[in-house]
């Protein structure tokens, strides 16, 4: 029997008796021990004071009967210590300083008032208040911080906390939680066809390789597109390219087709008329190649090369 059991049989307040007992939230170290056992045995020296139970709360039952020998009287093995501590109704919580997103969304799921990353903790025997320092102004100064809610709550830095003393003669309860282990969310079904889309909008296309009618006709459409694939890019011209039956709509550069900003814009027998020119003056850069040299694309173009595309094509495509 503990004090709350005692109290209810008093025919004392049985809300104010349903909250009892210290419970120490209890993470694993990786290799197989238990961390943070400081706060058990600082629970056990409260506990004796108080006349309550002190309870850990772990994930591995093959470290219940450590936590037993360090001073727990009850284990509790869960795999969700957030849900099953909900549903319990503990006065005192104390978890090591690295469990504290746990501690937040548990205090906010109790009501309970928190000391985060306190480096001293004490309960008062007398008041049953729970009180820490908490450092502010970079750790100049220190915060004395009391709760007094039913259930209380802090983060604990064990940091230099003295090892408890480990009895193995020590007795307790071990119970393992009846809740369903945690199961990944995610339901993996294999690998699954996926073709790419066979275009992307040129607004968005890093590379666009550009023909206008100066490319030499099919042969050099060709090897214009031969270049796209090599270069990962897209494949457009400019309203005589359209015209011409090599592309549709939506891969035509110009302010009555589509305005584009690429990293490298490769325009390929295109003459460079105003509406092209407009269209392409965010690209970053601008490579023209085109027979006549008095192309109004090499105005804007950073690379001038005056030639045949096709024939220059033909000697660049095996360099790629």
């Amino acid at each position: 029997m503990d004090i709350a059991d005692l109290s209810a049989g008093l025919g004392e307040d049985a809300e104010g008796a349903a909250y009892s007992d210290i419970w120490v939230v209890l993470p694993s170290e990786a290799g197989g021990a238990l961390a943070a056992t400081a706060l058990l045995g600082e629970a056990r020296r409260w506990a004796d004071g108080l006349g309550c139970y002190v309870h850990a709360v772990i994930r591995l039952e093959a470290l219940a009967a450590q936590a037993i020998a360090l001073g727990a009287d009850r284990v509790h093995v869960t795999l969700d210590p957030l849900g099953y501590l909900t549903s319990q109704q503990p006065e005192f919580v104390l978890l090591p300083s690295n469990l504290f997103f746990l501690a937040a969304e548990l205090a906010q799921r109790l009501g309970a008032g928190l000391i985060t990353d306190t480096p001293t903790v004490e309960i008062d025997i007398d008041t049953r208040a729970l009180r820490g320092a908490h450092a502010v102004y970079n750790g100049d100064y220190a915060q004395v911080l009391e709760v007094t809610t039913p259930e209380k709550m802090a983060t604990v830095d064990v940091r230099g906390w003295p090892a408890p003393y480990a009895d193995a003669s020590r007795t307790g309860e071990v119970i393992v939680s009846d809740r369903p282990e945690v199961v990944d969310a995610v339901n993996w079904v294999g690998p699954i066809a996926y073709t790419p889309p066979a275009w992307r909008p040129l607004q968005k296309a890093h590379t666009i390789v550009a023909v206008g009618r100066g490319v030499g006709g099919e042969a050099g459409v060709a090897l214009a597109r031969k270049l796209a694939d090599a270069l990962n890019a897209e494949f457009a011209g400019d309203r005589s390219a359209r015209d011409s039956g090599w592309i549709d709509a939506a891969h035509e550069v110009g302010v009555t087709g589509q305005e584009v900003a690429p990293t490298l814009y490769f325009a390929l027998g295109i003459l460079g008329d105003t509406i092209h020119n407009a269209a392409i003056a965010g690209a970053k850069r601008v490579i023209a190649v085109h027979p006549n040299p008095d192309a109004p694309i090499f105005k804007v173009a950073d690379v001038a090369i005056v030639g045949d595309p096709a024939e220059i094509l033909k000697k660049l495509l095996p360099q790629l």
